[in-house]
Formats: structure tokens, C-alpha cells, sequence
């Protein structure tokens, strides 16, 4: 005659099972939500930025190293008598074809950063101060798009009595798209790589040291 009874308090405490499993669930849920992906998204931003800025300075110097680039291919000084600068003449082909690969390279090599992992600690994300960047680490994988500019820098500074040190680099800069399972972000990241450095002897008229080098496309 207990057998309808118990099969009530059968089925009670299996309803209670299962409502306490779908609060954990939705625990989990909340959890994931509100703390684990604002934290893991933010480090993999940041992480993000690091492969970019890897990849367009290793992509930059291959590119020089391939084109034999150095700022007397890229320009020409002119001296009077005496040593006095007279001007810096751009070897605008050469400037333009070396922008327009450093271009092609750095978008190429920013498209092939895919499924690269990071691991993003327990602790970090818990936000513990005494457990911060410890435990065992969850894993975060990152895929990069975006779209590269590049332009060219230049700098004259004291280099001693009557010199000057020119400088000439490049500017790279990436809008970077980052695809992660914590959702979508958008970074910006520049850089600059030096190409070289010449010394000049003699007065730099002011003219030049507000710079010259400009090149379109």
C-alpha cells in the first residue's frame, strides 16, 4: 500500500535533483557570462596586439632584408662645399614599391594568425589578488583579420657639434578584427621599425629639418 507513496517521494526528490542541477546551470551560465569572458576576452585583446606588433616587425624585416633597402636607396642628400645640407631627395618608385609590399606582407601575415591558443589562468580570471596569474590555465584561442596601412617617419636630431642624425623608418599601422570564443573585439596597434640612420656634417638648413619625405599611394 506504500508503493504509490513512495513512488511520489520518488519523483519529489528527482524534481528537486533536477531543479537544484538547472540553478547550478544557470550559476554556470551567469558565471561564464559576467566574469569569466569580460576577464579572458580582455587578456586575449591584450595578447591579440602582441601577435600583431610580432608579426609586422618580423614581416617589415623580411621585407627590407628581401629588397636590400637602406635609406641611400630610399634618398638622396645633397652637400655644398663645406658640408652644408643642401636637401634630401626621395627615390619616389623605390619608396612606393617598398610601402605597398610592407602593406601586402603585414595584412598577409596578420590573416595567417589563426587558432593561436593562449592560456588565461583560474586565478586571473576568479580575480583573487593572492591567486592572480596561478591555477591551472584556460585556454583561449585567437584568429586575427583587419586591414594595413604603412607610411614612412623621419627624424633629425643632434648628433654633436655641427651634426646631424637622420632617421628614417616606417610606420605600420593595422585596424585588427580578433575572433575568440569570449566574443569579437577590435584593436588598433601600430608600430614603428627604424629602417636606418645617416650622419650629416654641416649645417641642416631649416627647411629640411621640418622634414620632406612624402609619398602617395
Amino acid at each position: 500500500m506504500r508503493r504509490p507513496e513512495y513512488k511520489r517521494n520518488k519523483r519529489k526528490k528527482a524534481a528537486r535533483v533536477a531543479a537544484v542541477l538547472l540553478l547550478l546551470s544557470a550559476a554556470g551560465v551567469l558565471f561564464l557570462e559576467f566574469k569569466v569572458r569580460p576577464v579572458t576576452r580582455s587578456i586575449a585583446l591584450v595578447q591579440a596586439k602582441s601577435y600583431a606588433v610580432a608579426a609586422i616587425n618580423e614581416t617589415v624585416s623580411e621585407v627590407l632584408d628581401e629588397m636590400q633597402i637602406t635609406p641611400e636607396s630610399l634618398e638622396t642628400v645633397s652637400v655644398q662645399e663645406g658640408g652644408r645640407l643642401t636637401s634630401l631627395s626621395t627615390n619616389t618608385v623605390q619608396a612606393n614599391k617598398l610601402k605597398n609590399m610592407i602593406t601586402l606582407r603585414v595584412q598577409e601575415a596578420i590573416q595567417d594568425i589563426r587558432n593561436k591558443r593562449t592560456d588565461v589562468p583560474l586565478g586571473t580570471i576568479i580575480g583573487s589578488d593572492l591567486w592572480g596569474g596561478m591555477g591551472p590555465g584556460i585556454p583561449v584561442c585567437i584568429s586575427l583579420s583587419g586591414s594595413v596601412s604603412s607610411d614612412f617617419e623621419e627624424k633629425l636630431e643632434s648628433g654633436g657639434i655641427n651634426q646631424t642624425v637622420h632617421k628614417l623608418s616606417v610606420r605600420v599601422s593595422a585596424d585588427i578584427h580578433v575572433i575568440m570564443p569570449a566574443g569579437s573585439g577590435s584593436e588598433r596597434v601600430e608600430t614603428t621599425v627604424l629602417i636606418g640612420e645617416t650622419v650629416i656634417v654641416g649645417k641642416t638648413p631649416d627647411g629640411i629639418i621640418n622634414g620632406h619625405f612624402g609619398t602617395e599611394g
